[in-house]
């Protein structure tokens, strides 16, 4: 039969001081598979030792129980809440694609006890040179000059402007247009010079990118929060204690009649009427005889019937 006993209750009624010094919050008593068992419940904090919860052999109910195990059961407290997290990544150009090939779509978050997965925030991405360096380059320009009398470089500009930067004589290269008969030979009449213009430029370039992106997600910590301890203790039935009986004297014989009163009292009697029995004469005892019986007794004539 399994009973739910109050805590304090029961541990008033125990013989024995439990060395526990934290409550229970239940025990049962009860009887299982053929075994008596007496069963505490305590829900303690993570930092109790639990041998503090076990007590020594004690006595209830004709029982004495001794100690038998100790089964633990964890539980975990679970908090919860939003992380954010951002990384860096550089690329070579500020390309959208070039960009999220670098990025990875989730990442892992492990941190002070909390673990999740945080996915990537496309909104947030901001992309900035990380850093300048100068480089030079050369600007070329080309200018045809047609329909000149002569190859004379004096047609030929010396200098020429493109985008606001004026560009040297570099070259010059004379097509003949048109040609002419003097006598028997056919000589140019006519040239077009195509002048070639350059100039060293030089210009501040991006050595990379570097691109701010925030991952976003919920993350969770898992803590050990508290801890329920069974301990059972076996129990032994107290066997009775026997009683050796004594066989009473003649002498406690006597003693035992004297001290009863209805039994003096009953003795006393029979012992009165034997002794009145015996010092009665027998004569009378003869005739108390006939007179119960005069059929029976011979009756001898007096003197006063003889005379007559």
């Amino acid at each position: 039969m399994k009973r739910m006993i109050v805590a304090m209750t029961t541990m008033a009624l125990l013989s024995s001081t439990a060395l526990a010094a934290e409550i229970p919050l239940d025990v049962t008593v009860q009887t299982l598979n053929g075994s008596q068992q007496y069963i505490e419940t305590y829900t303690v904090d993570p930092s109790t030792d639990p041998l503090t919860l076990v007590m020594e052999d004690f006595q209830h109910e004709g029982y004495i129980y001794s100690y038998s195990s100790t089964v633990k059961e964890e539980h975990q407290a679970v908090d919860a809440k939003t992380q954010a997290e951002t990384i860096v990544v550089e690329t070579s150009s500020k390309d959208l694609s070039d960009i999220l090939a670098q990025l990875s779509t989730t990442i892992d978050y492990a941190d002070g006890g909390y673990t999740g997965t945080l996915a990537l925030d496309h909104t947030s991405l901001q992309t900035e040179a990380a850093g300048y360096t100068t480089k030079s380059y050369t600007v070329t320009d080309t200018v045809e000059y047609p329909n000149l009398p002569s190859n004379d470089m004096s047609y030929v500009q010396s200098t020429t402007l493109k985008d606001g930067k004026t560009l040297t004589l570099a070259a010059v290269e004379w097509q003949v247009q048109a040609t002419s008969l003097v006598g028997d030979t056919l000589v140019p009449s006519q040239y077009k010079a195509i002048a070639t213009y350059s100039s060293n430029a030089s210009y501040s370039a991006a050595t990379g990118y570097l691109t701010t992106a925030t991952y976003t997600g919920e993350v969770t910590r898992s803590e050990l929060d508290s801890i329920t301890y069974t301990v059972t203790y076996l129990g032994e039935e107290i066997p009775a204690p026997v009683v050796e009986e004594e066989t009473p004297s003649t002498w406690d014989n006597i003693l035992t009649v004297m001290s009863n009163p209805y039994l003096v009292g009953a003795t006393g009697g029979v012992l009165g009427m034997l002794l009145i029995f015996a010092l009665v004469p027998r004569k009378k005892t003869a005739v108390a005889v006939a007179e119960v019986n005069p059929d029976e007794v011979e009756v001898q004539p007096s003197e006063n019937d003889t005379a007559n």
